[in-house]
């Protein structure tokens, strides 16, 4: 039997993780980062009434609920996920806040997204892009999508060193210079382009007790015209 690919491993990896925290990610994720960071992401991505939203990686629903309320009952929310525990979850906070039925929920993978080229006016992502093989490829997938003059924002961790992460949360990359994600960003074709730290910081605790403050950075631009 052919051993599995480095790709392969890391995304079953992914997918063991957050099939073991699905049922209390909602809790443990108030730990990372708070209402502060949604809100800053929703206003950036300049979501209107009547959008049709792609939330990439969306977990439980830290953002698709504002989204959904924001795009009211003219618009489209589509959420997309690596795992169908987050996602079972994500539908149960959604059925709980009446917004169910705004929200279409797929699994899917970041770097191959269930979507057709310039379809969505805005496509957000919290949290994801440290969980993906290949960054780049998860960005440009993002703009492919994207209906031109729309809006791309990402949220996710300032680079750094806590290498427990990648044991103990799946992480692939220790976070994102904010230089790096300027230039992945304009790479993909996006114009306008702006990373800028957060108000606020991740914070986690390792197995053995460490503690780790990690940035948060909000990157956003503009698809071009006609790319």
């Amino acid at each position: 039997m052919p051993m599995p690919s480095k790709e392969a491993a890391e995304k079953e990896a992914i997918k063991k993780y957050f099939r073991k925290v699905a049922p209390a990610w909602n809790e443990v994720r108030k730990g990372f980062y708070d209402e502060r960071l949604r809100d800053a992401i929703i206003k950036g991505a300049d979501i209107k009434e009547g959008d049709t939203v792609l939330d990439v990686a969306c977990g439980t629903g830290f953002l698709t609920i504002m989204a959904a309320r924001t795009v009211g009952e003219a618009g489209r929310v589509i959420c997309v996920d690596l795992s169908e525990e987050m996602l079972q979850e994500a539908r149960e906070s959604l059925t709980k806040e009446g917004l169910i039925h705004i929200v279409e929920l797929r699994i899917g993978d970041m770097l191959s997204l269930p979507l057709e080229n310039n379809s969505m006016d805005a496509v957000i992502c919290n949290m994801g892009l440290h969980h993906s093989f290949d960054p780049q490829l998860a960005i440009k997938e993002m703009v492919r999508v994207l209906k031109p003059k729309g809006r791309l924002i990402i949220s996710d961790l300032e680079e750094h060193a806590e290498e427990w992460l990648r044991k103990e949360m799946a992480d692939i990359w220790l976070g994102f210079s904010l230089q790096r994600i300027r230039q992945m960003f304009k790479k993909a074709g996006l114009s306008r382009v702006k990373v800028k730290l957060a108000r606020t910081k991740c914070c986690g605790v390792s197995i053995s007790g460490k503690i780790a403050s990690i940035g948060i950075f909000v990157a956003e631009g503009t698809k071009l015209d006609g790319s």
